[in-house]
């Protein structure tokens, strides 16, 4: 008996089109990195940004990923709020939130310094681009925290600062007696000698752990600290959303191309 095979090549059609999104979604994902801006303040904390290239060079860069930045979060985007120019050190910063800074800009990658906007990144890189407060002794630290993300209500972490020895050889150092704020309100936890401390965070969601001291001009550390939302076991019946909805739906693509090979060889 001849059956038709309709439902089979259906079933086929869904599947890849099940499996073109995941890997569509999978893919973008890759693609992102986390941009932190300040000036004396976070102006912006571990936001993620899509990495592309924003200024057409045919490279990515620090200077796509603070173009981009600029474009999703700064109020009429790059072109109001951000500038770049070559100059004898290569290109660098012209304008960074708005700020047209005398005093200069700094910025690193993954907590390391760059030598120009044009140092490539890859996925997954944190950019962190800041103005110089100090316009006299340019005293300005780069500083940061040895994680940058928590899932935790009580989490411990360690604030360094990065500097040079005499050698102008990069070293970090512990920075001792900063205060610990928590979405820009200080707490009354300060890091140890080792520069250290344990901060308590409450309530769902995403906060800005960072920190400031009386006697360093610190670049503002961050840390995001996410806190789930307290979960709730659904009724054994309830349909299912998000993920189980794909997974419900290749087992259903699966079941019905096996009956449908079954009834033909049956037929």
């Amino acid at each position: 008996m001849k059956r038709s095979l309709r439902p089979l090549i259906a079933a086929i059609v869904l599947a890849g089109a099940i499996s073109a999104s995941l890997m569509m979604s999978a893919s973008a994902a890759e693609e992102m990195v986390h941009v932190t801006i300040a000036n004396g303040e976070l102006m912006l904390a571990y936001e993620e940004i899509e990495l592309i290239d924003a200024d057409g060079d045919g490279k990515l860069t620090v200077n796509d990923a603070l173009i981009s930045a600029h474009d999703k979060k700064y109020d009429g985007g790059a072109e109001a709020g951000y500038g770049s120019a070559e100059t004898d050190y290569g290109l660098s910063l012209t304008k960074l939130w708005g700020v047209e800074s005398g005093s200069g800009y700094g910025y690193c990658v993954n907590n390391a310094s760059a030598l120009s906007l044009a140092d490539e990144v890859k996925a997954g890189d944190h950019i962190y681009a800041y103005v110089y407060t100090d316009t006299k002794d340019f005293s300005d630290t780069y500083s940061y925290f040895d994680a940058t993300t928590s899932d935790k209500s009580e989490v411990t972490l360690t604030l360094m600062a990065s500097g040079y020895d005499e050698n102008w050889s990069p070293v970090s150092s512990p920075v001792e007696g900063a205060v610990i704020t928590v979405d820009g309100v200080k707490t009354d936890v300060k890091t140890d000698a080792e520069g250290r401390a344990t901060v308590k965070v409450s309530g769902e969601g995403r906060h800005v752990v960072s920190a400031v001291s009386d006697s360093v001009t610190l670049v503002p550390p961050v840390c995001i600290v996410n806190i789930a939302a307290t979960t709730v076991t659904p009724p054994e019946n309830a349909p299912a959303t998000g993920s189980g909805v794909f997974a419900l739906a290749i087992t259903a693509v699966i079941s019905l191309a096996v009956g449908v090979t079954v009834s033909r060889r049956r037929g």
